[in-house]
């Protein structure tokens, strides 16, 4: 099977078959997903068996950085997201709230969100599925501009704007996981028609149906999920079925380790602008000191 690298630094697209080392890779992981989903099933439907599935595996096999939950992505002025099925998320940035037993994440600490569906034969669940993953694009990730890009724990990177506005790394990565759905031609038709409608930083990343293609986008360099880049939509083939997961983890950990997070102002998300405060001075004078001995 053939499939096209990535290229990120402006090389030729060139394509390379799976080694077999790969190749094992690639049958371990579907292996894997279908083995926790038959386990899980049992006492889940099988949408949620494959959600819990698919969280489980990526918690595995991505940087141990990396949280893997469901819940809420919340942004400092009060927005907030539609309930998501898999929430990517830097553990060493910002705090995870939990209010209720359901689990709620500053949009600065979020890297990537997911809808995952057991099949969609439709149009309203894709659409269902698109809405959700913009209820999180639309986010203030900037907090008005104020946020810096981190790179490693609590360091700020001076000098390098932060802009999820226009820059797809400063972006949260959207994707949609199922085991099947309507056709290519139905799929890349409604995206087309989708993404036409709005602008380009609420478009979807990256849609897999693992079992029968999948869908991003290609740009000035090469194959990449970069909505704000893109020039094409591309479409795998039928021959590419058998290792589809291992593309869908590719792209998205490729993702992971370059992706940009920024350090969550909690006096914003807490709206603590000031505090009616009195002031007084750090020691006491001389002066005072002689006033309160005449006193005593």
């Amino acid at each position: 099977m053939v499939i096209i690298s990535y290229c990120l630094n402006n090389e030729e697209i060139v394509e390379m078959r799976l080694n077999s080392t790969f190749r094992k890779i690639s049958k371990k992981l579907s292996v894997e997903f279908d083995e926790l989903t038959i386990e899980i099933s049992h006492n889940q439907t099988a949408g949620e068996a494959r959600e819990h599935a698919l969280r489980s595996l990526l918690e595995k096999y991505l940087p141990r950085r990396v949280g893997v939950d469901r819940g809420f992505v919340i942004d400092a002025h009060g927005g907030e997201s539609k309930q998501i099925d898999v929430v990517l998320y830097d553990k060493t940035v910002g705090t995870v709230f939990e209010i209720s037993g359901a689990n709620y994440f500053p949009c600065e600490a979020v890297i990537a969100v997911g809808e995952v569906k057991s099949d969609i034969f439709s149009v309203n669940k894709l659409h269902d599925a698109l809405k959700k993953i913009k209820s999180v694009k639309e986010l203030d990730r900037s907090n008005n501009g104020k946020n810096k890009i981190i790179s490693g724990p609590g360091v700020s990177i001076r000098g390098l704007q932060f802009d999820p506005l226009t820059k797809h790394r400063d972006q949260i990565f959207g994707f949609i996981f199922t085991s099947t759905s309507m056709t290519r031609e139905s799929i890349i038709n409604y995206l087309q028609g989708y993404n036409k409608l709005i602008d380009r930083r609420y478009w979807m990343n990256l849609f897999c149906g693992y079992n029968k293609f999948l869908v991003s986008y290609e740009c000035p360099q090469g194959l990449y999920p970069s909505t704000m880049d893109a020039t094409y939509m591309y479409c795998t083939k039928e021959s590419e079925v058998p290792d589809l997961f291992l593309l869908f983890y590719s792209v998205l950990a490729t993702f992971v380790d370059e992706a940009h997070v920024a350090r969550p102002n909690y006096f914003s998300y807490a709206q603590i602008d000031r505090t009616k405060a009195t002031y007084h001075d750090l020691f006491v004078s001389a002066e005072n000191i002689k006033r309160s001995s005449k006193n005593v």
